[in-house]
């Protein structure tokens, strides 16, 4: 499957998925707060920078999807976790770059 392109000044731009720019957004906050629990509601902001409606579930598709990959293991998660009825949050490695 190609990708769409466009036109700007004369040269080529490949145009990535929205769906990748979402997944960065959501990696970008979870390492902005590591070991922090995030509130979907916070994810959101976060993430998309919008408003979003009480039953909105997307941030747990979009957790999903970035668990697929970057978990060794996504059914038993180690780097994001949930916080049952709050939201997630990242726990990274010990001694991984700038981690005490």
């Amino acid at each position: 499957m190609q990708r769409p392109r466009r036109r700007r000044r004369a040269e080529q731009v490949t145009l990535l998925p929205r769906s990748l720019f979402g997944r960065l957004a959501l990696v970008r906050a979870f390492l902005d707060h590591p070991r922090q629990p995030l509130a979907r509601e916070k994810l959101m902001q976060l993430a998309r920078g919008r408003d979003h409606e009480v039953f909105d579930r997307a941030i747990d598709v979009q957790v999903s999807r970035l668990r697929k990959l970057v978990e060794p293991d996504p059914s038993a998660p180690r780097y994001i976790q949930t916080v049952w009825g709050f939201g997630y949050v990242y726990v990274p490695e010990s001694g991984a770059a700038g981690e005490p």
